[in-house]
């Protein structure tokens, strides 16, 4: 099976983002999925989407949310994460909380790592799909 970890930035542009993302989003999405990928995703996403909502008391949107991620596959977190991710974001140039999620995405042998943000567009430890939102209007 191959697994394709989803970024928050995509989840988040899917769900909160303009219409015209979206299409482009769910154009990715579904071709993966018909392509034989299956989506992951992982607790860091979760806290990186979930708070802000949470504080906002934003109950619809955290709806969409824990459905989305009970249809998703979740992947395993491990001991060493931060170990690991001390070294992507070094040898990859990321910030350390994109690094987690690149460590936890190979770690948990995803091939590819789906993401709207620029920086993530030449990754080399696993391969990019990089969603480009610029030509979108």
């Amino acid at each position: 099976m191959k697994l394709a970890y989803v970024d928050s930035s995509a989840w988040i542009t899917r769900i909160e983002g303009l219409e015209v993302y979206r299409k482009s989003i769910n154009d990715c999405f579904n071709k993966l999925i018909s392509d034989g990928w299956l989506l992951c995703t992982s607790e860091v996403v979760s806290l990186e989407i979930l708070p802000k909502l949470y504080k906002e008391k934003n109950d619809a949107i955290i709806d969409i949310y824990n459905n989305l991620f009970q249809q998703t596959y979740t992947l395993k977190t491990f001991s060493n994460v931060f170990e690991q991710a001390m070294i992507i974001a070094q040898t990859e140039n990321l910030k350390a909380m994109d690094a987690i999620h690149v460590a936890i995405a190979v770690k948990n042998g995803c091939q590819c790592f789906v993401s709207t943000d620029k920086h993530f567009k030449n990754l080399k430890i696993i391969s990019p799909v990089w969603i480009d939102l610029s030509t979108r209007k």
